[in-house]
């Protein structure tokens, strides 16, 4: 089961709060029980620690944030490609060059630098499509600044320099990627296209460029990844054999504030709980939308000024608005925070969502409002709610729709 993202504003209004069981016909209160134990119910979240976000431009972030990279981690980038796409073929040939190239140099900071060089030199920048990835740059001698980018990594890495991909802004002129690498305990900020090597303390140096993503894990803390996302400190991965997630509130030092899985989260969590701390879920809520397929609820503190959660699903706030943003990939019903249009695809690919409850209030669906969700059965619809032609589309061969308020529905166990 893929997990879906939706998006689309709608007015805020006050709200109830029932929610639905497996069974369609059935709702299920969504307040879970204090446990003896005192263990983790959805009211917990992560304790503000009092460290602050990560502020500044991009590349003093950068700066600051590799300064607080332990040294013994540093060495375990080694042992990673990251999202390097070649062969162990096409690695053995490239490493067998770089040896060679390298032959002689006791430093790294001069094999660094003759790689570099290297690159420099060899590749050339076309304005056209080419493979950028590292083997095909590597053999045909053409690329762009990812090309340059993918391939420099990969002869460090194959002689054991710590490196890694960047992704960012080259102001003022656009998109651009480029590296950091690791020589004799110094991080450098490389840029192999533009032929520019810098020491990170020399930001003024390298001021032009404008980190948004590293292709790399920065710590692992607590069964925790961390990772620098879209200029924001990011949960990237998550061990844990916990059914309920408490994302963090720091790491490193900074405020954690993104929460944006770049591999799938383990198949016993089923409830995320969103600290005040978090501000982004990525682009697109693409993280969340592919790796993690078996969330059936998120819970958002209320003191989070960026999000907001009702009955399990998460709604971005805009002053007295708010924006639904994502439904759980494993949430079966669905009940609605009340909105005055259900737009275009506000509800997009959904394939666990099988009963949707459509809060009273909301003036209209819209044609493809609610849009390739399969499993979706049943849609209760207040009465006075305008349903265009195909508001609903892509959805169960059985599909119905029920008309009437079925808010505030009193709990009902089989």
């Amino acid at each position: 089961m893929k997990n879906k993202l939706l998006l689309l504003p709608f007015l805020a209004a006050s709200l109830s709060f029932a929610a639905c069981s497996e069974d369609e016909a059935l709702f299920e209160s969504p307040v879970v029980e204090q446990p003896a134990d005192g263990s983790v119910t959805r009211a917990e979240f992560a304790e503000d620690d009092g460290k602050k976000p990560l502020s500044g431009a991009p590349y003093i972030q950068a700066k600051n944030i590799m300064n607080k990279v332990p040294t013994d981690y540093i060495a375990e980038m080694t042992d990673t490609l990251g999202r390097a796409n070649i062969t162990p073929e096409e690695y053995a040939e490239i490493q067998a060059f770089t040896q060679e190239l390298t032959a002689g140099l006791t430093t790294q900071k001069d094999k660094y630098t003759k790689c570099f060089n290297w690159v420099v030199q060899n590749i050339k920048y076309v304005y056209e499509y080419v493979n950028n990835d590292p083997y095909p740059v590597f053999k045909n001698k053409v690329g762009i600044c990812q090309g340059y980018a993918n391939l420099l990594f990969i002869m460090l890495h194959s002689i054991d320099i710590p490196a890694f991909v960047c992704n960012g802004i080259l102001n003022p002129i656009g998109g651009h990627a480029w590296n950091y690498v690791y020589c004799d305990g110094k991080w450098y900020v490389s840029d192999p296209t533009n032929s520019g090597s810098w020491a990170i303390a020399a930001t003024a140096s390298y001021s032009h460029l404008l980190p948004s993503s590293f292709d790399v894990v920065l710590s692992k803390e607590n069964g925790v990844w961390i990772n620098y996302n879209e200029y924001h400190l990011n949960v990237c991965a998550v061990e844990s054999s916990d059914d309920i997630f408490i994302v963090p509130f720091s790491a490193m030092g900074y405020q954690i504030t993104s929460f944006s899985p770049t591999m799938q989260l383990p198949s016993n969590i089923k409830q995320i709980n969103i600290g005040k701390n978090i501000k982004s879920f990525g682009e697109a809520y693409m993280g969340l939308q592919y790796n993690a397929p078996n969330v059936e609820y998120v819970e958002v503190d209320p003191e989070n000024a960026t999000f907001a959660s009702y009955l399990g699903v998460v709604y971005r706030k805009d002053g007295s608005d708010f924006q639904l943003t994502y439904i759980p990939g494993a949430m079966k019903c669905v009940e609605l925070m009340p909105m005055e249009t259900m737009y275009k695809n506000t509800i997009y690919r959904h394939d666990g969502v099988e009963v949707l409850i459509v809060a009273p209030g909301t003036k209209k669906i819209e044609a493809w409002g609610v849009e390739n969700c399969p499993n979706l059965k049943i849609a209760y619809v207040p009465e006075d709610t305008e349903i265009e032609n195909n508001a609903f589309t892509g959805v169960h061969p059985d599909f119905q729709i029920i008309r009437g308020d079925y808010t505030n529905i009193p709990e009902i166990r089989e």
